[in-house]
């Protein structure tokens, strides 16, 4: 019995009253050490004796499924599902590990990381500093061993009649050849009695496919968002273009990896942060670095890596855009309904409304320069941060001081300014200047 339910139980005043009744069967996560895997208990959840039956020998299932198919890409993270099936039950865990075919007892095959708040990670060594000792014989001496498996709130969630957790395997960073990952999983009633809960074991073997070419970076092909110029500021969000960038398409969970599709990208050898990948596109936050002047920006895959520059400046300007020209943003409303700012109509696609005389309007961009106060990069950020040194903004030449100029989110500038009277109709150019830098000179905003 696991030392989570153990705490569960010794808290409840009336347990000692009610000894024939066993606790949910697991809901915090199993132990590490059932899933099957040689090492592993062969029989996966059923030796705790929370749960009954011959693994698979009741009418569900558990499935396991790779992004990748049946292949992995040394270091490039994909994702992985586990499904739990038995129309007769109605919750759903499971504890899934992954091993090196050669020597599966000793030899994990890279790390699990959780995408929601529904699964949790354990090692051998964070499994005993928790409490949670593995199955005896499971943690053999040199192991590299690591599990991943439902929660609390993951079991809670579950219902049926299957429920499938998703998470990401990041494999090797070399080729270690054949990798199998063995699941256990179980299904059960949710009432406190154990003999209602049935185990299921499955295994996906996946082998090592070939990374690919290596990454070009094209010329000038390190910019700000929707700008062309090569000039880039600490925290910026950035681009890079080339070719063979990453395998696939990767967008992150607003969590600010390091580390996307296999794909990584330095700046003056600090490490950036991704938000998009692709192969003929990377979009990512430049890391926090005092340097000025030309810098080697570098992207690394698994096929190898290539070397581009870019200049690092205090401030590098750029409006971000709902187009080719069109400056991203809002119309504010006391309403609350503000309208997105554009062409009134639906000609880009979707509603948008042009601003008139006396409308507040918000504008957004990026690299306007320092804030007070400073945010740093790679963390998220709500509020309200304004610019160190004045933004003007000139629309159809005429300038305009705005209301607030600063960071109102991650690397995401705000601009705040009304609409003055006598500027015309339609799209007129738009540009803004902080520190002596301007923005980019195609952009338009759109009035009437």
């Amino acid at each position: 019995m696991s030392r989570r339910k153990n705490l569960l139980i010794k808290s409840s005043p009336f347990v000692l009253a009610i000894a024939s009744i066993a606790i949910y069967a697991y809901e915090y996560g199993p132990d590490p050490g059932y899933t099957g895997a040689p090492g592993d208990n062969s029989t996966g959840c059923t030796a705790s004796g929370c749960h009954v039956g011959a693994p698979n020998s009741a009418g569900g299932s558990v499935k396991i499924v790779a992004s990748g198919g049946t292949t992995y890409v040394p270091g490039q993270t994909q994702q992985i599902q586990v499904a739990i099936t038995d129309s007769s039950e109605r919750k759903y865990g499971f504890e899934l590990s992954a091993r090196v075919d050669s020597n599966p007892k000793v030899m994990g095959a890279g790390t699990f990381t959780p995408t929601d708040g529904n699964t949790q990670v354990f090692d051998c060594r964070s499994a005993v500093a928790a409490g949670a000792p593995p199955f005896p014989g499971s943690c053999p001496s040199g192991n590299t061993l690591q599990w991943i498996e439902h929660n609390l709130t993951g079991y809670t969630r579950s219902a049926a009649p299957s429920t499938t957790y998703s998470f990401n395997w990041t494999p090797p960073a070399t080729n270690v050849g054949t990798v199998t990952l063995y699941a256990g999983g179980n299904a059960g009633s949710g009432a406190l009695q154990a003999s209602f809960t049935l185990t299921y074991l499955a295994s996906l073997k996946l082998s090592p496919a070939s990374a690919g070419d290596p990454p070009t970076i094209g010329v000038g092909g390190v910019v700000p968002v929707d700008s062309a110029v090569n000039t880039i500021q600490p925290g910026e969000w950035a681009s890079i273009y080339g070719t063979n960038l990453a395998s696939g398409n990767a967008t992150w969970n607003g969590d600010f990896p390091t580390s996307l599709g296999g794909t990584s990208v330095t700046v003056n050898n600090k490490t950036a942060y991704l938000w998009f990948v692709s192969p003929n596109q990377i979009n990512f936050q430049a890391p926090d670095d005092p340097a000025t002047g030309i810098v080697n920006v570098t992207v690394t895959t698994a096929a190898g890596t290539a070397t581009s520059t870019a200049t690092l400046a205090h401030a590098s300007p750029a409006f971000l855009l709902l187009d080719a020209t069109h400056v991203a943003g809002f119309i504010f409303r006391a309403s609350g309904s503000n309208d997105i700012l554009g062409p009134t109509g639906t000609s880009l696609g979707y509603r948008t409304v042009a601003a008139k005389a006396g409308d507040t309007v918000e504008l957004f961009g990026i690299g306007f320069g320092p804030t007070s106060p400073a945010v740093p990069a790679g963390q998220a950020f709500s509020g309200a941060a304004a610019t160190v040194n004045n933004v003007q903004v000139q629309i159809h030449g005429v300038t305009i001081n705005p209301d607030f100029a600063g960071l109102s989110s991650a690397g995401l500038y705000q601009i705040n300014l009304k609409i003055p009277p006598g500027l015309g109709t339609g799209d007129q150019p738009l540009i803004a200047t902080v520190a002596g830098v301007q923005t980019q000179s195609t952009v338009v905003i759109s009035l009437q």
